[in-house]
């Protein structure tokens, strides 16, 4: 699905007059308070209050053409409809006209958890893996959860624990709730347990990292066609344990084997496959196939990246059909 959605508009893009009023700039704090300045922009606008789930950052500071940016919120939630009329309660012109500045395509994975990622997952770029490479582990917010990333700049990757992510919303709308309404729940309100296994995979695309099937609003259609994850793979032995010493060749092929398998889980695969192509002198992928057997599945189930993709097509088919 299209989980983040930023859109540019030209400078000279007429604000609808709703809009036009309530971020008009005048000598009373009524008005001005509703105006905050920003690094990158002269001014920026929560236009929540005025029923639109959007922020306004008004003319660019660093850009000759000073466009302005319209921040979709919560977009993940929304439908292409509700794309379509936020767009035209703000500016007073076609949306299909409208530039994308910043686009987050997701898929949701079920019952395969961050760490079994980070055994098997590789991201393969095309510049050098110093430079791109890294498939970093770490965690983030409050409650420490778990993600991946990877790339830098406008193009980034990240797998992360979507329950736990959820929980952490969770309990912010539970501290906000009226002390008289009816307690929330969780399954209601995200449509799964919270004790379900949900990994996102994530792909984060700005400025020149977009790709051209989806540079406008007028394209975003296409994005049921694009494949944001083409360039993951999982590398998988079909099995869901170790070698016995007696399924080997040797033992010298049991214990290397086992070497291999402990470096990976220390590594992770991403930083592990070029580690290992720099040790056998280029011979990465011929040593894999020998020692795929010490990579085992473990308890989750097999995911190729035709299945990532599959998931994440039928998502966002869902998302621009509405």
């Amino acid at each position: 699905m299209i989980d983040k959605l930023d859109l540019r508009a030209p400078s000279f893009a007429t604000l609808r007059p709703l809009v036009r009023q309530y971020v008009r700039v005048v000598n009373h704090d009524e008005y001005s308070v509703r105006l905050r300045p920003n690094a990158y922009y002269s001014n920026r606008c929560d236009l929540r209050p005025l029923g639109i789930d959007a922020m306004l950052f008004l003319n660019a500071k660093f850009q000759s053409e000073h466009n302005h940016k319209l921040e979709l919120l919560d977009t993940g939630k929304k439908t292409y409809s509700e794309f379509v009329e936020i767009a035209e309660a703000v500016f007073d012109l076609d949306p299909d006209s409208l530039g994308t500045m910043r686009i987050d395509l997701t898929a949701d994975v079920a019952d395969v958890s961050v760490s079994w990622c980070k055994q098997h997952t590789r991201i393969r770029f095309k510049r050098s893996n110093d430079e791109h490479g890294k498939l970093e582990y770490g965690q983030f917010g409050k409650a420490q959860v778990e993600t991946l990333r990877a790339g830098k700049g406008d193009s980034l990757f990240r797998i992360y624990n979507k329950t736990e992510e959820l929980k952490m919303q969770f309990r912010r709308m539970c501290r906000k709730q009226n002390r008289d309404a009816e307690p929330l729940d969780f399954e209601k309100e995200f449509g799964y347990s919270p004790d379900a296994t949900i990994t996102r995979f994530e792909r984060q695309c700005r400025g020149r990292s977009i790709p051209g099937v989806l540079d406008t609003f007028a394209r975003l259609p296409n994005a049921a066609d694009y494949n944001p994850f083409d360039v993951v793979e999982f590398v998988q032995s079909g099995n869901a344990g170790l070698p016995s010493i007696d399924q080997c060749d040797s033992p010298s092929e049991y214990f290397t084997g086992l070497g291999l398998q402990a470096k990976c889980k220390e590594m992770g695969m991403q930083q592990f496959r070029p580690w290992l192509n720099k040790a056998t002198k280029g011979n990465a992928a011929r040593t894999m196939q020998r020692y795929g057997k010490f990579f085992p599945d473990g308890k989750a189930p097999g995911l190729t990246s035709a299945d990532l993709y599959e998931l994440y097509r039928e998502s966002i088919k869902r998302q621009l059909s509405a």
